[in-house]
């Protein structure tokens, strides 16, 4: 949620080298999904 209050901020972009397949696991943990809506 903190992400989402910073000004200019639109992505965020998520790196787990040698580990790609951990990556949603990640995404769902840190609450991530849902996408928002792109306005």
């Amino acid at each position: 949620q903190r992400l989402r209050e910073i000004p200019g901020v639109r992505g965020v972009h998520i790196m787990a080298i040698e580990w790609e397949e951990k990556v949603r696991e990640i995404v769902e943990m840190a609450g991530l999904l849902p996408r928002p809506k792109i306005t």
